[in-house]
Formats: C-alpha cells, structure tokens, sequence
C-alpha cells in the first residue's frame, strides 16, 4: 500500500499502472552492428610494433615484491613493477647507437675487476666457520682468471690500434707501458747535441717503486688461505667416500663443483620472485589431481583389473628378452671401446700426417739452402783459388 503522505501531490496519474514494460526488440535489431571509425587527421593513431616491444623486453625478469599502486597523499615514492635485466650495456637505455667491441671489451674488463675485487674482499672476510661458507670463494676465482684469459685472446689492441685497448684489469702494466711510451717520446736525436747545460723543460722524470718482497708475502698470504680453506672443505666432507657420494649423487662426473652448480640451481626456485609461479603451477596440478581421482572413484575397480591383465602379458612377452639383455648390454660395451680406439687411431693419423707435411716443408727448406750454400762454396772456391795464384805470382816475383 502506497504512502498517504505522497497520496494527494500534484502531477500523480493515479489511474495508470505503476509497472511499465517494452515489448522485446525484433532479431534485426538486437544485433550489434559495427561501426567504422571515422579519420580525423587532428587525431594521432599509433601503431604497436610488438616484434619491437619483445626485443626490447626480452631477457627480462618482473618483480612483483613492494608494489604499491595506491592513490595516497602521502610523501612516500610508489613502487612498480621491478624489470631486471641479464644484458648490459655502456650506453643509456634507448640509445640508437650499438655498442662498438671496444667499449664491449671495456665493460666486460670493468665487470671483470669488480667481481674480482669482491671475491677478495669475501675471501679476506670468511668465517672460521666451516659449516657457514656456503659457496668457495676459490672457484669463482677460478672462473674469473679463465675469463681474463679469453679476454687477453680477443688481441684488440692488433685489430683495432695499440691506443685503442684500455687494460682495465691490470692498470699497473698499463701505466707502465704508457710511462715507456712517453720516455721514448722524449729520448733526443742522435744527430743533434745538448748546447748548454740547461735542463730541457719538456722533460718528465719518473721515479718507479716496487717491492718485491711485498708481492712474495701477498702471494704466500694467499696460499696460506687457500690452504686453510682445503683444511675446512676436508673437515666438513672427511676423508671418506660416504659423504661426497651423498653430496654428488646427481651429478655426472661426481665432483664438488657440480654438485655446488646443482645446490644453487635448487636454491633459486626457493626465491620470491619464483615462488608465485610454484604456487600456481602446484595449484593447477592440486585441481587436475583431485578431478582425476573423481574421476577414477566410480570405474577404478574394472580399470585395475584390465590394467593388471595387459601388465602381466606384457611381462610374459617380455620374459624372452629378458634373457639375452645382458648379452646386449657387454655387446655395447665392447663396441663402444672399439669406437674410443677408432677415435684414438683417427687422432692419431690427422698427428701422423701433419707431421709428414712438417717434414717435407723442413726438407724442402733445407734443399733450397743446400742448393744456395753450393753456389757459396763454388764462388768461395773460386776466389780463393784465384787469390793463391796472385800470391804464387808475387813470391815468384819476389824470389826473382
């Protein structure tokens, strides 16, 4: 029932219904129809190069820790998504330059040196501590004297100009090459002579320090610590086979190093930017796990039995193989020593005739030369020859 303090307002049709309703629209017009968009050359329309866009991305992970996309007043910065990158450049983001292979090699020795510089610094601040170090300093040191090996291989400094290499990594012999060069820069002429006794402006005097026996104390600090840290990894792994077995059961060629390698790539789904994808990736395989066993509730018991009927067929069938199985196996194995001395004979007939070429160079080298001291021997000869009998005339001359 109606209010009766709205009942006498004006303006109130108190006769019509108080629900309206349309009729339903006929099929034409409940479809949607599509409408063109008009061009306005004051409009700017961008297009999306997403070949672009993934190359600019690509290699690069999301970070999802702190965001914050609040609209708070307050004073604090928001934080989005963090993008971290695996490649690195010298050059700003978006530059449309590339980097040039001297700046390559330039970064690469900078990155080079630092990363030694903190395997110092954390071999100089170990624990004494042997169940807490989890990582060797030592083989990441390793690791960087190999890599400083293959830069010094690059031989930039012959491709591109001897002023093009900047040596990052050993800024001593740097400066020291760069000292000789201006030395040499001021040596004076051999044609010209000092006129006085006055000292020549233009030239620089340096005085060079080095102490040997600083360098024989550092090197022997540092065997001293590696020493020790051989002592720990002894301690912590024993003398026996028992642990390492343990520690290198999923490796291939069972050493510490990989068994490290295997730790650490363990370890990294343990992180939080990983986490977010294990717990979805567990969720779906939770949900496909648990439709399955609903599935298999109603017809498990017939499905077994049919299971368990074609599996022990399947094991009849396979009694006979099973016989001459061994006799494959040793089949294999004696095939595959004979492939490793194949391989062996091959390497060493490629030795063998590299060798044979060696030699037939060095023997027509040696023909030529036995060719050019015949010639020698025979002009020798003859002046010698010629010069008795010029002597032999004057004696006569003489004894005349």
């Amino acid at each position: 029932m109606a209010d009766p303090k709205y009942a006498n307002l004006p303006g109130i049709d108190h006769d019509a219904p108080d629900v309206y309703e349309t009729e339903d629209l006929p099929e034409d017009d409940q479809a949607l129809q599509s409408q063109q968009e008009e061009e306005n050359e004051n409009v700017e329309n961008l297009s999306l190069d997403t070949k672009a866009a993934l190359g600019k991305f690509k290699g690069s992970q999301v970070r999802t820790e702190g965001l914050d996309f609040s609209d708070k007043i307050s004073r604090s910065r928001r934080t989005g998504y963090d993008v971290d990158k695996t490649e690195y450049e010298m050059l700003e983001d978006g530059a449309s330059k590339i980097e040039t292979p001297q700046q390559k090699l330039q970064r690469l020795q900078h990155e080079i040196r630092e990363l030694g510089e903190e395997v110092h610094a954390i071999q100089e601040n170990v624990k004494k501590d042997a169940t807490a170090e989890k990582i060797s300093p030592v083989d990441i040191s390793k690791q960087l004297q190999y890599l400083q090996h293959q830069l010094s291989e690059l031989q930039l400094e012959k491709l591109l100009g001897s002023e093009a290499k900047v040596d990052l990594s050993d800024p001593q012999g740097q400066l020291q090459k760069r000292l000789l060069t201006e030395l040499a820069a001021y040596k004076p002429s051999e044609g010209k002579t000092p006129s006085g006794n006055k000292p020549d402006s233009s030239c620089v005097t340096y005085e060079l320090f080095y102490r040997p026996e600083q360098a024989q104390f550092s090197r022997n600090a540092r065997l001293a610590k590696l020493e020790e840290r051989l002592e720990r990894l002894e301690a912590v792994l024993g003398q026996g086979s028992d642990k390492v077995g343990i520690l290198t059961a999923d490796t291939d060629n069972k050493s510490v190093v990989e068994s490290v390698g295997v730790l650490n790539t363990k370890l990294s789904l343990l992180e939080p930017a990983n986490l977010d994808q294990v717990e979805v990736r567990l969720a779906s395989v939770l949900q496909t796990l648990n439709k399955i066993a609903e599935k298999k509730s109603g017809q498990a018991d017939l499905e077994r039995q049919n299971k368990v009927s074609e599996l022990y067929d399947m094991v009849k069938k396979w009694d006979s193989v099973r016989d001459t199985l061994p006799n494959v196996v040793d089949r294999l194995v004696s095939l595959k020593e004979l492939h490793e001395q194949a391989l062996q004979f091959s390497q060493l007939l490629s030795h063998l005739d590299t060798a044979q070429q060696e030699i037939t160079t060095t023997l027509a080298d040696h023909g030529d030369m036995m060719k050019k001291l015949q010639t020698m021997f025979k002009e020798n000869s003859s002046t010698i020859q010629g010069n008795c009998e010029s002597l032999d005339k004057r004696m006569k001359s003489l004894s005349k």
